[in-house]
């Protein structure tokens, strides 16, 4: 398996006009004889455009290739570029090498020099005053994973959609001695293979959507007669399981059935013209649910699937999303250990096509719906809760709304509506959770 290492991450062009917070907090950390700033402040507002550049850490540097010297080096340890001032001889390749502009040049030491994160501690993280710069910890993820991909390479989903990424990283979570389990949907497309050729390298049932929890047991049951334990995993979309395949789920849960099932909930039929589903959020533009004339979107509030299931007193439930993937893999990791009934996972899954969004703003859609508890992190042990992210200062839902389409009718009065029943629903979670007395850390996961 590949290694991944962590990398300073700048929110991508908003950064405020003039500001060089992040420089000279570099600069106090180098030492004096190098008094360079291995994070520089881009300003251009001719064009409104204002961003940090900085070393990406790449896994293959094309600094260190054309490096004559030898002076850069990239450690096997932690990942982060470095380059050895003595033995820099200030021939300036690296800068020209380097495609992200990362590798910076000082002529008067004549000396490239460049950002090492700190030695894994950058102190530029801090001073920024909107909080823009954070250290994405891929080494902490990467100890949750098993397996190599489980999938052939390709996209045959839409462009910038979650369900390929989700799906790819619960299997290297789960590993592949895993029995998967499908049913129509947009999951479908990577579980199901293209023609005669199959796309998943695991044991994959295509079910109905009204069968997939009574497929699973019937299969988990075959294979226990056999004594074997096998491992039976559901990963399907809200139709199949909010709507269409509720009750067998249910009674899977009542039973205590041993299986995982995972909901990949993109709020809506998607895969079919973007239907409204019983988990399509209130006041959401869909297909079904049109705005213009009576109509302003979707008049109910959507079930709360993942408090439903947990309400079954079932061993596990959790919320997660692909935007916090140490989050995600530690409950799919707490998933596989439980032996005594039903496990629970739902997955927020934007979708940029029935959504309307931008293709590249995915991730930061997933986020945002955290920060602004919109889709707060959460998980439940046998009706045990406990908030597993929580922001000090919940942004305002209309930092979510307004990186799509579905909601971009929303007036003032729309904006507030949605706006309480978020607030509801948190709080909610958030009373069941202190009535275990379990307090979070603000901003952490864990």
């Amino acid at each position: 398996m590949p290694s991944f290492y962590d990398v300073l991450q700048v929110a991508y062009d908003r950064c405020p006009p003039d500001c060089s917070a992040c420089e000279g907090a570099c600069v106090r950390e180098r030492t004096s004889t190098e008094a360079c700033s291995g994070i520089t402040a881009i300003h251009l507002p001719e064009v409104g455009f204002h961003t940090a550049m900085r070393c990406n850490q790449c896994s293959d540097p094309a600094c260190l290739a054309l490096c004559p010297t030898g002076a850069i080096t990239k450690s096997k340890d932690d990942g982060i570029v470095r380059i050895n001032e003595v033995k820099c001889i200030g021939c300036g390749l690296c800068t020209l090498a380097c495609p992200y502009g990362g590798v910076n040049y000082n002529f008067d030491k004549q000396k490239a020099f460049k950002c090492d994160l700190c030695d894994g501690e950058p102190m530029c993280i801090d001073p920024c005053p909107l909080g823009l710069l954070s250290l994405l910890k891929s080494r902490d993820v990467m100890r949750y994973l098993r397996a190599e991909d489980a999938f052939s390479q390709g996209v045959p989903n839409c462009l910038g959609c979650p369900v390929e990424l989700s799906l790819r990283f619960t299997l290297k979570v789960l590993g592949h001695d895993t029995f998967m389990f499908a049913s129509q949907g947009c999951s479908i497309f990577l579980m199901r293979g293209a023609s005669l050729q199959a796309i998943s390298k695991t044991p994959t049932t295509i079910c109905l959507m009204t069968n997939v929890a009574s497929t699973m047991t019937g299969v988990k049951r075959y294979y226990r007669h056999l004594g074997q334990d096998v491992k039976c995993v559901a990963f399907v979309g809200d139709g199949a399981t909010v709507d269409i395949g509720f009750q067998p789920l249910s009674g899977a849960a009542e039973r205590g059935e041993n299986l995982i099932y995972i909901c990949c909930d993109n709020e809506g039929y998607q895969a079919t013209g973007n239907q409204r589903s019983g988990s399509t959020s209130l006041l959401a533009r869909t297909a079904t649910t049109p705005v213009g004339g009576a109509w302003r979107g979707k008049p109910q509030p959507p079930k709360y699937m993942p408090l439903l299931m947990a309400f079954h007193n079932i061993p596990y439930v959790a919320t997660a999303t692909i935007a916090y993937p140490e989050d995600f893999a530690r409950k799919l990791t707490k998933a596989m250990a439980v032996k005594d009934g039903l496990s629970y996972l739902h997955v927020f899954s934007p979708c940029p096509t029935g959504w309307r969004a931008r293709t590249e703003d995915t991730i930061d859609i997933c986020r945002m719906a955290v920060e602004t508890s919109y889709f707060p992190l959460w998980e439940a042990e046998h009706c045990r809760f406990r908030l597993t992210y929580q922001e000090d200062q919940p942004k305002p839902l209309v930092e979510f709304t307004k990186m799509m389409g579905r909601f971009s009718h929303l007036n003032e009065e729309g904006l507030e509506e949605l706006q309480n029943l978020v607030s509801e629903r948190f709080n909610l979670i958030e009373a069941l959770t202190r009535m275990n007395g379990n307090e979070p850390q603000p901003g952490k996961t864990g």
